[in-house]
């Protein structure tokens, strides 16, 4: 049986989201068919290119010339953000009618790991405290802009409170559109407040298709390894994350102290029930209130003395307030959940065994996905000798890396990660549009990229890097032949961005 000798690898450039379509081909014949995510961030769009658009290409390239029937042998959802499985949202029904052999997911989707139980309840529970303190503070916001006119700089302070709420927002759109009617205390939410998790919903969809398939849904664990020896000969694929210790809490490069614990417990704990409990009328819950009942006196006590009519609740006094000011902390609720959710997802180094090179697609994996990495050895056996494969050994014989998210400032690792990346023919991927989100592309990191690949980098949706422009002149670091084979191996349409790793 002939080895697989080259993978095509298509990257869609339909906006702020992940979609690619890997082709495995042993010479002219194709042996396998991989798509890992489909999604596109909220609100989000490029002229001319929908979701749709994307699944009716990677449907017409599966049925390929002979117009077959079109199988995919597997579908990787490499973490819960609406920007990469959006695609598989049960309303929009557009994988439905596509055969899937395999669908592959992280050990952090398993219902059946406790591990997992723990973390994906606590990311529900925050979601939901975080939307609700997300409307609570807009509601706020719009009632006080008066009082912020009375004060000096007043102006100003309305416009960055409005930025805040803003950012809030923004974090929220990776979680999807958003419902909820009541709180996971049983508390009936206000309607302005309800909202759902379709992130959820998506991945819950996908486990339907799965189904239809021939062997469904398979958990992988870091450290696993994956030869499909008759569809892929001379392949092989490292399960590099996500982690199963306390680095799957490592979002930050460096300093503080590292969390131990999941999603359900956190030093923002007493926050979220602060937040579940600020419209529950049982006086059993302290809603997460720091003090004691012995300390304090409901809102609706207070409006009772004389004393604090006079002053706290006077109306020209109202911009003195801080009855919400506590609400703020959902900032760093939002930061948390966002690094936390990235940092759970599915990493693949798919290896040509005869040259050793190797595809790298990490997903958004942050500082702790990485940093598992070289926790994990690799035992293989090539030309009938044992071998140990490391995360070093991956990471020196990368030709090709899908960047991680977006090519943001603490998604793609250094020292372990990008410094390790020293093979010839690194070429970069990077799914990314502009003006999405601030600081997205990290211009130092996006530079360092362009140095170590030698200009073979490839932006698939942002007006200020033409995906095009990579084609128009020859690099100063690569030789002519060098050149020629990028050329040769890249192409660029308006859909899509392909590459022929060989």
């Amino acid at each position: 049986m002939k080895n697989i000798d080259s993978i095509k690898v298509r990257m869609y450039r339909h906006g702020f989201g992940d979609c690619f379509l890997l082709q495995f081909f042993a010479g002219a014949t194709r042996n396998f068919t991989m798509l890992i995510d489909c999604g596109l961030k909220l609100n989000d769009s490029v002229e001319g290119i929908t979701l749709d658009n994307v699944r009716d290409d990677i449907v017409k390239e599966l049925k390929g010339s002979r117009k077959t029937v079109p199988q995919l042998d597997v579908l990787v959802a490499t973490h819960e953000h609406w920007d990469h499985v959006s695609g598989f949202h049960p309303d929009k029904k557009l994988f439905d009618k596509l055969p899937i052999g395999k669908l592959w997911l992280a050990w952090t989707e398993n219902p059946e790991d406790k591990d997992a139980k723990v973390l994906n309840k606590g990311l529900r529970k925050r979601v939901k405290a975080l939307k609700i303190a997300a409307e609570h503070l807009k509601k706020k916001t719009d009632e006080n802009a008066a009082a912020f006119k009375l004060q000096i700089g007043g102006d100003n302070m309305l416009i960055q409170r409005k930025a805040f709420n803003n950012s809030l927002d923004g974090l929220l759109e990776f979680f999807g559109p958003l419902a909820l009617t009541t709180t996971p205390g049983g508390i009936k939410v206000s309607d302005q407040f309800k909202i759902s998790l379709d992130t959820q919903n998506a991945m819950d969809h996908l486990r339907t298709l799965a189904k239809k398939g021939e062997a469904g849904i398979v958990y992988l664990d870091p450290g696993e390894l994956i030869e499909e020896k008759t569809k892929l000969p001379g392949i092989r694929m490292y399960v590099m994350g996500p982690p199963k210790n306390k680095l799957l809490n490592k979002a930050a490069p460096s300093g503080g102290a590292k969390k131990e614990v999941y999603f359900g417990d956190s030093s923002l704990a007493g926050f979220v029930e602060g937040i579940f409990g600020m419209d529950a009328q049982d006086p059993s819950l302290d809603g997460g209130r720091p003090f004691g009942t012995a300390t304090t006196i409901s809102l609706a006590e207070a409006e009772q003395l004389d004393y604090m009519k006079a002053s706290y609740f006077d109306p020209e006094q109202s911009y003195r307030k801080i009855d919400d000011d506590w609400l703020d902390m959902a900032g760093a609720l939002a930061m948390q959940m966002d690094a936390d959710t990235n940092n759970t997802s599915l990493v693949l180094a798919i290896e040509f065994i005869d040259s050793g090179r190797v595809l790298l697609f990490p997903g958004d994996a942050q500082v702790g996905n990485w940093l598992s990495w070289h926790e994990h050895e690799w035992e293989v056996k090539n030309d009938g000798k044992k071998e140990t494969v490391n995360a070093e050994h991956l990471l020196n014989n990368t030709v090709f890396y899908k960047v991680g998210h977006h090519c943001s400032h603490n998604a793609t690792l250094k020292e372990k990660g990008l410094e390790m990346m020293t093979h010839e023919d690194l070429v970069a991927f990077v799914p990314e549009k502009e003006h999405q989100y601030k600081g997205i592309p990290h211009t130092p990191l996006l530079n360092t990229l362009l140095e170590k690949t030698r200009g073979r980098t490839v932006v698939s949706a942002d007006v200020n890097f033409p995906a095009g422009n990579v084609l128009k002149k020859k690099p100063q670091g690569l030789s002519r032949e060098e050149w020629a084979r990028f050329k040769e191996q890249l192409t660029i349409t308006d859909l899509f961005v392909e590459y022929i790793v060989k």
